[in-house]
């Protein structure tokens, strides 16, 4: 076959066109199939076999685009673009050595392009080097001030590294980034003044954890004005309302009412929070009164065993969740020993995996059928001795209600956890149990074992 020259219809920029949008409308095999059709036509074409990389990149299949990425090159070794999707396959795949060294080949090749900074600073956060991802972020910025994502990523940097009074300025770029939803809000943005007489609406963003994470500055919100209303999701609406602090607790998704003021909760911390000692150390979460003796009966089957409430897997929709989640049989190596009574809080698709243990194992009790939002978790949570889980929401819940939780780190954990600490500012009654390097549960779980064996009471 002649492949010297495609046809003279043939336009490999309109085909490229139409795959960043079939890419961004996920229509993954309608863009590869029209891929594959140019290709025969100009297989040697390196522009289409990238195409090709970044296609395999939005189905998460990092090995299959990691080997376009490197036949591309064959045909373009000078292409700071293909050298930077690269960096970025290694990255995905955990390669961040090779990542960075692709990634300054990119800026090499074409410095002045900020997305090549950009992704630069994303591999050495990733890697856990904020320091460096600080001044990648900061080369991108200076050559386009208005590149809001290079702003946002630099702002969990500084936040990793305890740096609140730039973090948090750099944190409220996700206002006007896309990052939130457009809506229309009631009155005007609120900056921690006083506002008796008036109206403040908090409107909610981002998870569970972040609304429970925020719930810490109410009463202070609140001591500031008129009448407070909280918006959240609706699995938290009662337990919210059961604080006695809000006026009014709407759930997510409807009207809010007219206001003076609204803020969004995740701008909270920069208003009151500029460094780690402003930070109190009491407990500022309650369970609900009426929901207290709800799981009284299954806590009196422990028979003087520890209670200890387990957690493995956040939220299934969470894109990183697989880096954060755990087997439950590979966290019960753990966790198993006579003197402690397991309670199961988790909820979704991994609760499922109860059903799959081997028989004769000591019983899980599983509470995920009594748990209706989280005002009942918090019930059960205030009546265990220790709750021990990957890192989602209940975190946030058991530690804002000052309860002893461990929480077990993958490498890469949230910002709010710092770096290389075992302890939580933000969560007193919190320990850390964090990996060495990328993936190593079992040191985690050794660890835990460990620490637990001082606590199960002899039988």
């Amino acid at each position: 076959m002649d492949t010297s020259a495609p046809p003279q219809d043939f336009s490999v920029g309109e085909i490229l066109g139409q795959v960043a949008g079939l890419i961004q409308a996920k229509k993954y095999d309608e863009v590869l199939g029209l891929i594959q059709n140019a290709m025969t036509k100009d297989p040697t074409n390196g522009d289409l076999i990238n195409a090709k990389g970044c296609v395999f990149s939005a189905l998460g299949r990092q090995r299959d685009a990691l080997k376009c990425y490197r036949d591309a090159l064959e045909f373009n070794a000078t292409g700071s673009g293909l050298w930077s999707n690269l960096g970025t396959a290694f990255k995905h795949l955990k390669y961040f050595s090779a990542a960075i060294a692709c990634h300054r080949r990119a800026i090499d090749l074409s410095g002045e392009e900020p997305f090549l900074h950009h992704n630069l600073g994303l591999c050495y956060a990733e890697a856990g080097q904020h320091g460096e991802a600080i001044m990648a972020f900061n080369r991108a910025l200076a050559l386009q001030p208005t590149y809001h994502l290079a702003r946002w990523d630099r702002a969990r940097s500084f936040l990793f590294l305890g740096n609140y009074r730039q973090g948090w300025a750099d944190y409220e770029v996700r206002l006007i980034s896309g990052q939130i939803p457009k809506r229309p809000l009631p009155g005007r943005k609120w900056s921690g003044e006083p506002y008796p007489g008036e109206r403040l609406v908090i409107l909610t963003e981002q998870g569970f954890g972040d609304t429970l994470w925020i719930l810490r500055y109410l009463s202070t919100v609140k001591g500031l004005g008129g009448e407070l209303v909280i918006e959240c999701q609706p699995a938290l609406c009662a337990f919210v309302a059961s604080l006695g602090i809000a006026d009014q607790v709407i759930a997510h998704g409807q009207p809010l009412p007219d206001a003076a003021y609204h803020c969004h909760q995740c701008s909270l911390p920069g208003l009151f929070t500029p460094d780690l000692s402003r930070l109190s150390t009491r407990a500022y979460l309650s369970p609900p009164t009426d929901r207290k003796d709800k799981f009284k009966p299954h806590f009196e089957k422990a028979a003087g065993r520890l209670k200890i409430g387990i957690v493995w897997s956040g939220s299934m929709t969470f894109g990183r969740n697989a880096d954060r989640a755990l087997p439950l049989e590979r966290l019960l190596l753990a966790l198993d020993f006579p003197g402690v009574q397991l309670y199961s809080l988790q909820k979704g698709l991994p609760e499922q995996e109860l059903a799959s243990l081997p028989q004769g194992r000591r019983p899980i009790i599983d509470l995920a059928a009594e748990l209706s939002d989280f005002a009942d978790t918090a019930a059960a949570v205030s009546g265990l001795d220790l709750v021990i889980m990957t890192d989602s929401a209940v975190a946030h819940l058991a530690g804002g209600l000052g309860i002893p939780v461990w929480v077990l780190l993958g490498y890469s954990a949230h910002w709010l956890w710092l770096l290389n600490r075992t302890d939580c500012p933000w969560y007193p009654s919190t320990r850390l149990f964090r990996p060495r390097v990328e993936g190593d549960w079992d040191y985690v779980l050794d660890n835990v074992a460990a620490e637990l064996l001082k606590l199960v009471p002899p039988r």
